[in-house]
């Protein structure tokens, strides 16, 4: 798989870096490299404030990773229909990767009710993984699998180094990865090595074998709507290369780009002016309109767009020239190959 994605190389880390960058949030640290990019990060990212889980487990269950009323257990892909009012507080429940009885005593509420490492899992499963280390069990034939009818399935059994640890579904393992070196960015003292299990050789692999998609970018995108700061390491998975090493980024590092996506909109909530970041993977013309929640269209324009990132700005006023009235606003981008929206909130 790695020898594949080389092919790839170059090409397709500019089409990352296009798709991925939020220019405005990562000014400050975008031409940093190792220490100095760790440090800038976590100053970058400490602004979550939240420290209510409740509200957190509301978010997760009811709108971050609810799909038609659904929720999907990371570890196994069991589906569970929950419809839009459920807390986690049953069956499925919440797990937290980074494991709360690792955390070190400083911003201990925040931790807990953290959504970049909250995620859904069978409540079996979670109490199975407990805080066991999250790495590679060294003989699968041997180790306890977790499992339903699609084909994500985890083992708990014993890494290389004879610890009970738990590996989960290939599926989710660079999710996983993203999170655990988020956290360990987010709040210092939250370490990587537990149990005399050293996670990060292993969460690398992890992060270039199974590269951010455009599934996990729209729930960064969500968590930072919710609480106010980005998993940096899905935005630019490079910077992953540029602190820890490793693997070189430009000879690994591949992901699904899609056609057409909307990359950032920033600031969001905005006042008076929008920056919107689209990333096409091909030269082409778009339309960018932008609705009210009635679906009348308030303003649009075409555009000409070239491959990589193209960014158009929004005066917060409609087609006559006054002020668009604060509210909620859907954007669309369309090209003849594709169409995306999201929406934005004007004060």
């Amino acid at each position: 798989m790695l020898s594949t994605m080389k092919r790839y190389s170059l090409f397709m880390l500019l089409l990352i870096v296009a798709i991925s960058l939020n220019a405005d949030y990562y000014d400050t640290v975008i031409s940093l490299t190792g220490q100095s990019l760790y440090n800038g990060l976590r100053t970058l990212i400490s602004n979550n404030t939240n420290s209510s889980y409740d509200s957190s487990k509301d978010v997760l269950f009811q709108t971050l990773d609810n799909t038609g009323g659904n929720v999907t257990c990371v570890y196994t892909g069991q589906v569970y229909n929950v419809g839009y009012n459920y807390n986690g507080s049953s069956n499925p429940n919440t797990e937290h990767t980074y494991a709360q009885s690792w955390f070190t005593s400083s911003e201990e509420s925040k931790k807990k009710s953290d959504l970049h490492h909250l995620f859904i899992t069978n409540s079996v499963v979670n109490s199975s993984r407990g805080n066991y280390p999250l790495t590679a069990v060294a003989n699968h034939g041997s180790a306890t699998v977790y499992y339903s009818s699609t084909p994500r399935q985890s083992y708990r059994g014993y890494s290389s180094t004879s610890h009970m640890v738990f590996e989960p579904a290939d599926q989710f393992k660079g999710n996983i990865a993203r999170a655990l070196l988020y956290f360990n960015t987010r709040y210092s003292g939250q370490s990587l090595v537990q149990q005399n299990e050293n996670m990060l050789p292993v969460l690398l692999q992890w992060h270039i074998a199974d590269p951010p998609d455009a599934a996990e970018v729209t729930r960064n995108n969500g968590v930072y709507n919710n609480q106010h700061n980005r998993n940096p390491y899905v935005d630019h998975p490079e910077f992953v290369a540029r602190i820890w090493g490793g693997t070189s980024a430009e000879d690994e590092l591949i992901m699904n780009i899609p056609e057409l996506y909307i990359s950032s909109t920033y600031p969001n909530p905005f006042n008076n002016s929008l920056s919107i970041s689209v990333a096409s993977k091909n030269a082409s013309p778009v339309s960018t309109t932008i609705y009210n929640l009635k679906g009348q269209m308030v303003f649009t324009q075409n555009s000409a767009m070239n491959a990589g990132e193209t960014k158009f700005f929004w005066d917060g006023k409609d087609e006559k020239g006054m002020d668009a009235s604060p509210g909620v606003y859907v954007i669309k981008v369309k090209s003849p190959q594709s169409s995306i929206s999201t929406k934005v909130l004007k004060l």
